[in-house]
């Protein structure tokens, strides 16, 4: 099923998303009954959560894709970082082919084996650490990647990247980002992970959608609430002589082809045009998708008749292998802006720091 599709059911639209939807919520109520089940044996200690030997924050949500967390990770990293902690980023590694824990370094070194980085650890770990110059532990074990990077490397703490369901490691502060999603079911008739009340479980909230999104997920009088949004900073290059930044103003009357491979483009859409950018085509692969050569073709084809070709940074590591002509093909960088965010960080220092203590 297409990610139109999945929407349009999401949303009921038309008389084929409600027969959709409805088709599908049987396997919701099994899906929402197995989480609530797991959600208690944790809760009640019939099944144990592992705590590392370094305070621990998560960075989750509640619905599939599109809230922005792995920009909130990595501004939650560089703010603790200038507060001179040492941070270790635990990731999944999604479409990893590699079972063992791995280590990215900022320098790009990695202690996996495989000959394709993204193999080896996965995209989105890959970017953290070749572009954001972060230190990554990659692994479906989170504890397991954790001990192999502080077997080499000393940590103040861990920011565990798509936390919220990862009940397996005990986290001392549960930031969860709520998005554009403020209703619906649980998978697969809903975008939800698990139902919407389990939003109790976190410390903070920092809701990334629009104003009527916000207003709708955070519950009202709820003091621990920030509001944050993506921003576009620029445009990046790459070549052997390493990054190079560019304008967004490059954007303006450019004729566009955007190429992605993320769960909702629809984002980078809005910003091209916001720069007064002409989106002439777009190639949308699926999320966390494997460039192939056919790929590159067919990108090569369509991208001789446009300025410029436009792509995310989680894309561009694994379609810059492929040549193209130079400057051509530029990733949109953005960031995370998080409204009153030095309150929302002194509040999480404040957990870190009391989480060191001795017991």
């Amino acid at each position: 099923m297409t990610e139109i599709s999945i929407h349009g059911a999401w949303e009921r639209r038309g008389i084929i998303g409600k027969l959709v939807w409805f088709s599908l919520l049987p396997a919701s109520i099994f899906y929402a009954a197995a989480v609530e089940l797991r959600n208690f044996l944790f809760a009640h200690g019939l099944l144990r959560s592992v705590r590392l030997p370094r305070p621990v924050v998560s960075v989750g949500n509640l619905t599939v894709g599109g809230t922005g967390k792995t920009p909130t990770c990595l501004w939650l990293a560089r703010e603790l970082s200038q507060r001179g902690f040492k941070v270790g980023i635990l990731s999944r590694g999604y479409g990893r082919k590699e079972q063992r824990p791995a280590v990215l370094w900022p320098n790009g070194a990695t202690t996996a084996s495989l000959d394709n980085a993204g193999d080896r650890a996965g995209d989105e770990p890959l970017m953290m650490a070749r572009i954001y110059q972060q230190t990554v532990g990659v692994g479906a074990n989170r504890a397991a990647a954790a001990a192999q990077l502080l077997s080499q490397r000393d940590v103040d703490v861990f920011l565990l990247d798509d936390g919220f369901q990862h009940r397996r490691v005990v986290r001392d502060v549960d930031l969860l980002l709520l998005g554009q999603d403020s209703c619906g079911w649980v998978l697969p008739a809903g975008p939800f992970r698990e139902p919407r009340r389990n939003l109790g479980r976190a410390d903070f909230l920092l809701a990334t959608g629009d104003d009527n999104a916000r207003s709708a997920v955070i519950p009202t009088g709820h003091a621990a609430s920030f509001t944050g949004s993506l921003r576009p900073v620029s445009l990046v290059g790459f070549s052997s002589q390493g990054c190079r930044e560019f304008p967004l103003t490059l954007l303006s009357r450019s004729k566009i082809l955007v190429v992605t491979g993320i769960a909702d483009p629809r984002g980078v859409y809005r910003f091209i045009h916001e720069w007064d950018g002409e989106i002439v085509e777009t190639l949308q692969f699926p999320d966390h998708h494997v460039y192939s050569e056919r790929d590159w073709q067919e990108i090569s084809r369509v991208g001789r008749l446009v300025d410029l070709i436009i792509t995310t940074e989680k894309d561009i590591l694994k379609l810059g292998r492929f040549p193209f002509a130079k400057d051509k093909l530029l990733a949109l960088r953005v960031a995370m802006e998080v409204d009153n965010g030095a309150v929302l960080v002194d509040a999480i220092v404040e957990k870190i720091e009391a989480a060191r203590r001795p017991a």
